[in-house]
């Protein structure tokens, strides 16, 4: 599934290493988004309730996103 998600607002400076622990977890990263405090990508089997790691505030489904 596509997902959005937003870092705390407190944890923008480390949305890198947030991005990081979602790739550990077999997370594809697609987009870090410093300014926003977003992180899109795809996540595999994983829902979006156990995309909510430390320092995410939010995810969602990205609508956005088709597949091709």
């Amino acid at each position: 599934m596509e997902f959005i998600a937003r870092v705390e607002e407190s944890q923008k400076p480390n949305i890198q290493e947030i991005a990081r622990s979602m790739t550990k977890m077999g997370i594809r990263v697609r987009r870090i988004m410093r300014i926003t405090g977003t992180i899109s990508g795809s996540s595999g089997s994983l829902s979006l309730a156990e995309l909510k790691i430390k320092g995410v505030k939010s995810v969602e489904e990205n609508r956005r996103m088709k597949a091709h």
